[in-house]
């Protein structure tokens, strides 16, 4: 993969080379070196309350294009797995269901919910099977808060990658937090994803575009925090807003 340098001095910094965003091998290359190694939100804990429910999920739909399903043991621990069967790949979980075990609709193969492999018509005869390899692999989950994170990769560990963004910001009440689809808006944008994060990591197109955030907040303190694996936006909202109640330990506080 070509080699793409930023100045870290935002005041010596310019735009990479357009060949980055325009050239199919560059795309792909990201995609392999980046994407595939990385955590990626994979859903939450409502979507899997109960022990018994198990739930299909689609790991960055038209990109990776990772069927993946979230389920939750008998013993209520939470597993993220690759919603296709081990025999002849046909998908497992359709919608989301709460059900004793799992069962591919192709052939029978039954799967604990945990992904070990149960059974399957017409194999006991079968030499050396099952093994291993006939149980669904188990993924990395990562829980913060209600939040749902897995890796397809073994690159880095959690604990790595989210440590300094949940130390920056451990006082939020993750777990009371509520997907409300009725605020939620879904926007189709035919960009490069590198374009879309580029947009969103900056915040200066605010004033001029976002006339609603602009009013809620001092534009005049609104500030970037970069990490390793993240970023934070800080901006510090109006006395008369809806604003969090920091604690104060919070370095924000005050």
């Amino acid at each position: 993969m070509a080699t793409f340098d930023v100045h870290p001095d935002i005041a010596e910094a310019k735009t990479i080379s357009t060949d980055f965003y325009l050239d199919t091998k560059h795309f792909k290359d990201s995609k392999e070196k980046i994407f595939s190694h990385t955590w990626h939100f994979a859903g939450n804990t409502d979507q899997v309350k109960e022990s018994g429910w198990a739930t299909p999920v689609h790991l960055l739909e038209d990109f990776l294009n990772e069927p993946l399903l979230l389920s939750k043991d008998k013993e209520g621990n939470l597993h993220c797995m690759p919603n296709v069967c081990t025999h002849r790949g046909n998908l497992i979980v359709e919608k989301p269901c709460k059900v004793n075990d799992l069962r591919c609709k192709y052939h029978g193969r039954r799967f604990n919910l945990n992904g070990k492999f149960l059974s399957m018509p017409e194999f006991k005869e079968v030499n050396n099977f099952p093994s291993e390899a006939d149980d669904l692999i188990n993924l990395p989950v990562y829980q913060w808060g209600k939040l749902l994170f897995t890796s397809l990769g073994k690159k880095f560990s959690a604990d790595v990658f989210f440590k300094e963004m949940s130390d920056r910001v451990s006082w939020m009440p993750l777990n009371e937090f509520v997907f409300r689809p009725e605020l939620s808006k879904d926007y189709m944008i035919d960009a490069h994803w590198a374009l879309y994060c580029e947009n969103y990591l900056e915040g200066f197109h605010i004033p001029f575009v976002h006339a609603g955030l602009n009013a809620a907040i001092d534009y005049g303190n609104y500030s970037v925090e970069l990490y390793r694996y993240s970023s934070l936006q800080i901006g510090i909202g109006k006395e008369d807003g809806n604003n969090f109640d920091l604690p104060k330990s919070s370095p924000d506080y005050g």
